[in-house]
């Protein structure tokens, strides 16, 4: 690579080479305990090598990348990525063992250690939806997937991200069945010493707080490694949890080959110059000891060395080839151009029934007086007087319905079961002995095992960045789960950015991953101060590619939505599993709508024929030729006005229109119910957030 391609920055692994043998020997050792698929998330530091020696990336198209071409065959949709963030499936052999095992190897987003999360998601549902493929019921989690994650001795000291990832592997709802870590310890993060880069004696200090063992491991001799990984897997399957194996190894050239390390480590350097290859002090060793001969050796690096060359000729003229998308993927088509929306709309019996049931209980759950008297009792009412129902009943009708029809539902984030709010009640804890009874889980208890979903209700640790990229993990993983992550309050989302960025709103633009992530964030200034108001939904519409000026051709990269009802809710959780592409989905959430009276929805609205409608027109008007001024608005603030309007006598010449789907923006909707208003010449947008929000 130094002779072909010296200006390339490649971020090798020279001085780390035994990485690829303790990878390797962590595969085999899993394999050996019937381990069929191994998610792996790789750092910078010798990716490009890894990809070819072991992971099997054809070398001719990854040499087309390192010379300046694109991961994707010409043509493609998708943009690409950096050199050090490729992925692509593979698979590794053992004849000796005459196993398989896939690879999935993470696309990874620049922002160092962001992938830690990503991976423990993928492969927990990964391993549980094998397990139910295989009607396992003798399943641990961890049996069939395991997780490996290469870290960088100065990123996992210092990125926060790290610490709620550890924090969270043994939780209920995040367990894995324990990750293996690899830190590629080279003892220099850029430019900056180990003791700049923490306060601790060794790199992988910050896995103490988790009670996970750690094996500190000399990179200089392959065999210790080898040794390490039979430990470190052994222990990971024995006790089904996160294990650390800090490498200690050096870095023969610069952070990259066009750096200069001297500039800030000439001792450093004086000493990693003066040392051996790490492969050719072991191949010196095999072959003193009688192990390999001289010939062996160099028909190997010659064997290597060819293919290399024969990759690097064609690399100019080869075509890259997709990556191969997973079976349940493959399920699903493209998100190329605008769908034909389908109706989402169930019937009003199946409506009705699975709101009874979403406050069912049996006798043994003995369920708080207050939730009795101010949740269960008015939801019967309602249903059975034929109301219109709240927004936390609309919501269990969409995860029911969808449950009834075999989706799983995952709700995750902090305090969810119960909702911030006190709205949601999706658990019910009994008194007496604080056993959590999820009712949608019991809607068919006469139903063949298996033909119903789950509704994974996981109240979550004190964190974002980890718990939403974890959740991300699991919706590019299974897009035949409604996977939602719901912030305590629509700003706190602030924290997990990172994720936003990297993954849920470019993801699909980089590396042709779709997902299907909705984020609920609780948007609103209702007085409860300036870090509990605003979900900052200009920020989402900043990360969309929806055109501002012009007509799409194509779908955005995400949807963002400011419902003003239930019905409109229902239809959205709905439609995002129903659809037959998957796109992350963003809404403004309600706060006070939650309980507010006229913020409700006739089962009607749910039923047969009905869908999401991205504008609604004011339902007050009844003659659109006396209406001289429009407004438009979106989400809770309609309701001031309309109550507003309702009281003022020149309210008929006033019309409310509400804007629901801010991306893509509903550009041929709201002409149809503009055009309405043949004699109207204000038109105003009404918003209550600041003005440059």
């Amino acid at each position: 690579m130094q002779k072909k391609l010296p200006n390339v920055k490649r971020y090798g692994l020279e001085g780390s080479e035994a990485i690829a043998v303790l990878l390797d020997q962590i595969i085999y050792e899993g394999a050996q305990r019937g381990i069929v698929d191994v998610v792996a998330g790789l750092s910078h530091r010798g990716r490009v090598s890894l990809l070819a020696a072991l992971f099997g990336y054809p070398k001719d198209e990854l040499l087309r990348k390192l010379r300046g071409g694109s991961e994707f065959p010409d043509g493609s949709p998708w943009t690409g990525d950096m050199l050090v963030d490729l992925a692509k499936p593979g698979a590794v052999r053992y004849d000796d063992l005459d196993a398989t095992v896939n690879i999935d190897v993470l696309w990874n987003a620049c922002h160092l250690e962001s992938g830690t999360p990503v991976g423990m998601g993928k492969s927990r549902i990964k391993d549980i939806n094998m397990a139910r493929a295989k009607k396992n019921r003798n399943h641990t989690i961890g049996d069939h997937v395991l997780a490996v994650s290469v870290h960088g001795d100065s990123s996992f000291a210092g990125q926060g991200v790290v610490a709620e990832s550890l924090g969270m592997s043994g939780l209920a709802h995040f367990t894995n069945g324990g990750t293996v870590h690899v830190v590629n310890n080279n003892q220099i993060g850029y430019t900056t010493p180990a003791s700049h880069t923490r306060t601790t004696r060794y790199a992988s200090d910050i896995a103490k707080f988790a009670d996970i063992p750690i094996i500190h491991v000399n990179g200089e001799h392959p065999e210790e490694l080898a040794r390490a990984a039979h430990l470190a897997v052994a222990y990971r399957q024995k006790f089904r949890k996160d294990i650390v194996i800090d490498v200690w190894t050096f870095r023969k050239r610069g952070h990259n080959e066009m750096d200069e390390p001297t500039f800030t480590q000439p001792a450093m350097y004086d000493a990693i110059n003066k040392r051996a290859s790490i492969p050719a002090k072991f191949e010196e060793k095999l072959i003193s000891s009688g192990h390999l001969t001289k010939d062996a050796a160099n028909a190997v690096k010659l064997g290597w060395l060819t293919s290399l060359n024969a990759a690097f000729a064609a690399s100019e003229t080869c075509a890259a080839k997709e990556p191969a998308r997973a079976p349940r993927w493959r399920m699903l088509g493209s998100s190329a151009s605008y769908p034909v929306e389908k109706t989402t709309g169930v019937s009003t019996d199946t409506l009705y029934e699975v709101g009874i049931k979403s406050v069912a209980h049996g006798d043994s759950i003995k369920v708080h007086p207050r939730i009795e008297r101010f949740h269960i009792k008015p939801r019967l009412k309602r249903l059975h007087e034929g109301h219109a129902v709240d927004w936390a009943t609309a919501e269990a009708l969409a995860f029911g319905t969808l449950l009834k029809e075999g989706y799983n539902v995952r709700l995750s984030g902090q305090d969810v079961g119960r909702g911030t709010f006190s709205q949601r009640h999706a658990m019910f804890v009994c008194q007496d002995s604080e056993k959590v009874y999820v009712p949608l889980n019991h809607m068919d208890t006469d139903q063949p095992s298996g033909q119903q979903g789950k509704l994974e209700v996981v109240n979550s640790n004190l964190c974002e960045e980890a718990v939403v990229g974890f959740e991300y993990g699991v919706a590019v993983e299974d897009p035949f789960t409604l996977t939602i992550w719901e912030a305590q309050f629509g700003d706190f989302y602030n924290n997990s950015q990172t994720i936003v960025d990297g993954y849920i709103a470019s993801g699909e633009t980089k590396w042709g991953q779709q997902n299907g992530l909705v984020l609920l964030l609780p948007h609103g200034f209702d007085g409860g101060g300036p870090d509990h108001s605003s979900c900052r939904i200009e920020r989402h519409l900043m990360l969309s590619n929806d055109p501002v000026d012009d007509h799409p051709v194509a779908l955005p990269n995400i949807y963002v939505a400011y419902p003003s009802t239930p019905a409109q809710f229902f239809h959205l959780m709905r439609r995002q599993v129903k659809r037959n592409f998957r796109k992350p989905l963003i809404v403004a959430g309600p706060k006070t709508m939650l309980r507010l009276a006229s913020a409700t929805s006739l089962l009607s609205e749910m039923g047969p024929g009905t869908r999401f409608k991205p504008v609604l027109g004011d339902p007050s008007i009844s003659d659109p030729r006396a209406v001289k001024r429009v407004m438009l608005v979106s989400g809770k603030l309609y309701y001031d006005l309309a109550k507003l309007k309702s009281e003022h006598p020149l309210g008929q010449h006033a019309a409310i229109v509400r804007i629901e789907e801010l991306s893509p923006f509903p550009r041929e909707e709201l002409y149809s119910v503009l055009s309405q208003y043949t004699n109207a010449s204000d038109f105003v947008w009404v918003q209550e957030e600041p003005r440059n929000s």
